[in-house]
């Protein structure tokens, strides 16, 4: 216990000389990243035939981030909840258009993972000449899987003529570019975190840790609380970082990506129409102590 407490005050003292101008920087980094998760969306709703606009559908994805990080639904639930504040005058379009455009867009974010991939080798490269035996099987299981790919790409031509019946190419490539920015703002972000404690991470260094979140974040457990700080602290740690600093590193890190995300959505939330719902609320019991009262 006694040493638990040592480095928690030991990390709290780290935290404390941080550079502001940094971490302001790494706040703003993450909050641009959720405009463009929002631009790249409108992207395709505008493709299905949706009018909604740019506040619209911020306030709808910030929603879905505070979702996604408080129940234990995680990504289900929030697309679910952004998906259901896309306001649909006339009921056009079709849920179903709705429920394909958030399909595309976490479809969108694959290059980009690939992306954070390829940035990671540097760090993650295999050293052992015994990986290199693996290089036939893959090639045997890339061709083992074309009838698949041929066979699912066929099968999601049909979804997409039956939910759409339009081509989302051109939206799709667009979708695919702002996607990239997004997870080069993802690692500009953890840079910045690290310069906020005198640490230079790489590109490549940036690349593994967020690949790390990314990954340790799959747990079924709401925003991967215990988990992915865990994860985080190792990756800084086998990044060459001492504990504390670490820690530290980690801490803010996730008051950005975690504590920040939700704080927004909670704030969308009001402002998408859980204010209306709370006023409602309100002015019932109001009336329903009045006719008590009487």
């Amino acid at each position: 216990m006694k040493g638990l407490w040592s480095t928690i005050i030991a990390t709290t003292a780290v935290i404390g000389h941080a550079k502001i101008g940094f971490v302001v920087a790494a706040f703003a980094a993450d909050t641009l990243a959720l405009v463009l998760m929002a631009f790249r969306w409108r992207l395709l709703l505008r493709r299905v035939g949706s009018a909604a606009g740019l506040w619209e559908t911020l306030l709808a994805c910030s929603a879905g981030v505070c979702v996604c990080n408080i129940t234990p639904a995680r990504t289900l639930g929030g697309d679910a909840c952004r998906a259901a504040l896309i306001h649909r005058p006339g009921s056009s379009p079709p849920v179903k258009a709705i429920a394909a455009s958030v399909v595309y867009d976490r479809a969108t974010d694959m290059p980009g993972f690939l992306m954070l991939g390829v940035l990671a080798l540097p760090v993650l490269r295999p050293k052992s000449p015994h990986w290199t035996l693996l290089a036939p099987l893959a090639v045997a299981a890339a061709l083992a899987a074309r009838p698949l790919y041929r066979a699912v790409t066929s099968r999601i031509g049909q979804w997409h003529q039956a939910a759409i019946g339009r081509e989302m190419g051109g939206s799709v490539a667009q979708a695919v570019a702002c996607s990239l920015m997004i997870w080069l703002l993802d690692i500009t972000r953890i840079m910045l975190v690290g310069g906020a404690f005198g640490v230079q991470f790489a590109p490549s260094q940036a690349a593994t840790v967020s690949l790390l979140r990314l990954g340790s974040g799959l747990m079924p457990i709401p925003a991967g609380i215990g988990v992915v700080d865990g994860a985080l602290v190792a990756g800084f740690i086998w990044l060459g970082l001492p504990p504390t600093t670490a820690a530290a590193l980690a801490l803010v890190e996730r008051a950005i990506v975690y504590a920040w995300g939700t704080a927004l959505g909670a704030g969308a939330l009001l402002l998408a129409g859980g204010s209306r719902a709370l006023k409602r609320a309100v002015t019932g019991a109001a009336a329903s102590d009045a006719s008590t009262s009487n």
